[in-house]
């Protein structure tokens, strides 16, 4: 798996990245991320907001780890790792990203 628990994370495009290699992600919830990571993908912790300091950074680490163990036991990779490919495909690939902007210009014309 991914694991990017960014702080306030704008968009992520490292998590599209990640899940075009079929390779499930698991990061923060806030941001962009937000909008796109699901259970098919993988999972978004809570952030930590104490995080610069060292009992943050052990919370956000416990919770990361523990997360990280979730995904091997139930093997990610394998169960859910297509899935990120064919919602990239679908959603982020250059033609998906064209037929979106047509889709829009037509509506606005």
């Amino acid at each position: 798996v991914g694991v990017f628990p960014s702080w306030r994370e704008p968009f992520g495009m490292v998590f599209v990245e990640c899940m075009a290699c079929g390779c499930p992600t698991i990061g923060a919830r806030s941001g962009g991320p937000t909008e796109f990571v699901t259970p098919a993908q993988g999972i978004l912790v809570e952030e930590e907001e104490e995080w610069r300091t060292e009992a943050g950074a052990k919370r956000l680490g416990a919770r990361l780890a523990l997360t990280v163990e979730q995904a091997l036991a139930e093997d990610w990779k394998n169960k859910k790792g297509p899935d990120c490919v064919k919602f990239v495909q679908e959603n982020f690939s250059t033609q998906a990203q064209c037929q979106g902007m047509l889709d829009d210009m037509k509506r606005w014309s």
